[in-house]
């Protein structure tokens, strides 16, 4: 007999604290990515958060409700995990009100902290607990969120063998892959990308990279164009300094601009516009600016790290490489991205490789993808 479960509608809240449809990369996003995907798939998808949102349009088919959260957003990790021991029965009463009024039959908790997954919520009987794990999180968060979770998903397999190496038990593990927030575009005309600026898209944040690649790109010929989104919680006080820092250099570098971010909309199309998106992060904890990039046909080239290498090393068929060492620093990024823009046919064949590779991660498919994998 046929089982029915990956096909039935289900009901699913995504647990997000910090969320806010206005990401324009990062976890948040991806949240966004699957919530959209989970939606258009037919299933009732609803995010939970304690973040003031934007006016604007939503996300079509999700549905955005606000927890009883007593803090104000931004925050560190410290003063959110504070909270959530501080104010645990409230946020159960919260989260029970709403799973009741939703009829949610599927939980899921999109980070260890940042998707309350440390808190113990009692469920009602039948709701799964989903623990979502894009990297893995300071220890002190894993145990108690592992010890309550019923399924646990991370996006690809890197972070699942360092889940291993580091002895977790990873028994109920699954491997599910984000999704572009919107379908993959009909790529521009090649000779035309080709001539278009490099483009970088990156949060004003520790490990991030961004200042050394300005600094290097400074001796560069080719135009650059740097989008600095606003920095993660815990690096707030740190990323005024560093836009501070970047916007010095790039005034001195006529080839360097720092641009507007674009609107959390607007951004596959600026990606689509670019010649090649370099992704400077030293120790990335999301792969969706490289997965949008590609799933408008640009090419990516980052650093050769868990998650992107996951992400990239299929493209990597070809005379080009896509992938440098971090200990070469910044400097091999541009050299990797100005072999790959300097040879017509190597250009001409990564962009069509970004573009397939893209289709093997359609919304529908990873929506698919995401149910199979819950019990």
């Amino acid at each position: 007999m046929t089982t029915q479960h990956h096909t039935q509608r289900r009901s699913i809240l995504l647990v997000r604290a910090s969320w806010r449809i206005d990401a324009v990369t990062g976890a948040d996003r991806a949240v966004s990515s699957l919530a959209a995907a989970l939606a258009a798939a037919g299933h009732q998808a609803v995010i939970a958060t304690a973040a003031e949102q934007c006016d604007g349009n939503g996300l079509p088919g999700v549905i955005v409700e606000q927890l009883d959260l007593p803090l104000t957003f931004p925050c560190t990790s410290h003063a959110l995990r504070e909270a959530l021991i501080t104010n645990e029965v409230k946020i159960q009463h919260s989260l029970s009100m709403l799973i009741a009024r939703r009829r949610i039959d599927t939980v899921v908790l999109m980070g260890a902290l940042w998707g309350l997954g440390r808190l113990r919520t009692a469920l009602p009987h039948g709701v799964q607990r989903v623990l979502v794990v894009p990297a893995l999180p300071l220890e002190q968060d894993m145990p108690p969120a592992l010890a309550y979770a019923d399924t646990v998903i991370t996006s690809c397999d890197a972070v699942l063998q360092q889940a291993t190496t580091a002895a977790w038990p990873t028994r109920r593990w699954r491997v599910v892959p984000n999704a572009p927030l919107h379908n993959p575009g009909i790529p521009a005309p090649v000779a035309r990308k080709a001539e278009a600026p490099v483009r970088v898209l990156a949060t004003a944040g520790q490990d991030v990279g961004v200042l050394e690649l300005i600094a290097a790109a400074r001796a560069w010929h080719r135009h650059v164009e740097v989008a600095l989104a606003p920095p993660g919680p815990d690096d707030i006080r740190s990323g005024r300094d560093l836009r501070q820092q970047c916007r010095m250099l790039a005034n001195r570098a006529p080839n360097i601009t720092l641009t507007p971010v674009p609107g959390w909309a607007e951004i596959p199309g600026w990606l689509a516009d670019a010649a090649a998106v370099i992704i400077p992060c030293r120790r990335p904890t999301s792969s969706m600016t490289a997965l949008e990039a590609l799933s408008q046909g640009t090419p990516v080239i980052a650093y050769n790290t868990g998650i992107l290498s996951d992400l990239l090393q299929p493209l990597q068929h070809g005379p080009r490489q896509l992938l440098a060492d971090v200990m070469h620093g910044p400097n091999a990024l541009l050299f990797f991205t100005d072999g790959l823009l300097a040879d017509p046919a190597s250009y001409r064949a990564a962009c069509q490789a970004a573009y397939w590779r893209a289709q093997d991660l359609r919304p529908a498919r990873v929506a698919q993808l995401f149910c199979s994998a819950l019990p």
